[in-house]
């Protein structure tokens, strides 16, 4: 393992707010790399269109890349990040170089569900908010950065995203060493500058 590498876990829902915190840890913490599992989204099947696709569910993730590449980095050698396209359902051919740093952050829906991946984290945060507010977000997200309507978004929600971090995503939240609240006026900025402050990482 990397000498003074230091592993930290950031889930939660779809719109909870984790890929932001993550990036301001990222502008805070030295040397610091996110590894993102969202760019780890197994091919969607040949003739399944994405409306029909769930990629809210553990199996719609390539976990065995994700392990391989986050055990590389522990071991300071790069790797090369897969890049996945939500239009086509496919990963891109072209990838992105990954160099160990400082510190690593682990991002997405199911960074604390396995036992054997939390158990190496230095940190945990599960990020919390209310339905309504990440229902919002994930919409707001999606309509601007995948083209789709806010129909098709809310019926996504329905279909598959809630009924996973039901499932799937908010048992998780118990294995968490703090969980936060992040609602329609909170400011991630100010807690993660107090929290640094108070909790060297």
């Amino acid at each position: 393992m990397a000498g003074d590498l230091k592993l930290i876990g950031v889930a939660g829902g779809s719109g909870s707010g984790k890929t932001l915190f993550s990036n301001l840890l990222v502008r805070r913490l030295p040397k610091a790399t996110i590894l993102p599992l969202d760019q780890y989204y197994l091919d969607r099947p040949n003739g399944v269109p994405n409306e029909k696709h769930d990629y809210d569910v553990p199996p719609a993730f390539d976990f065995r890349l994700y392990r391989q590449h986050f055990d590389d980095l522990r071991q300071g050698k790069p790797i090369r990040m897969p890049q996945f396209d939500w239009e086509s359902g496919k990963r891109r051919r072209e990838t992105v170089r990954v160099a160990p740093g400082n510190y690593l952050i682990l991002e997405g829906l199911y960074i604390l569900m396995h036992a054997s991946l939390r158990g190496l984290l230095s940190y945990s945060f599960f990020l919390e908010s209310p339905p309504d507010v990440a229902v919002v977000r994930r919409c707001l997200r999606d309509v601007r950065k995948q083209g789709v309507t806010a129909e098709y978004c809310l019926n996504q929600y329905l279909t598959f995203v809630r009924p996973a971090y039901l499932g799937f995503v908010l048992p998780t939240k118990q294995f968490a060493n703090l969980v936060i609240e992040n609602g329609p006026n909170s400011r991630l900025d100010h807690f993660v500058d107090r929290f640094l402050q108070q909790h060297p990482l």
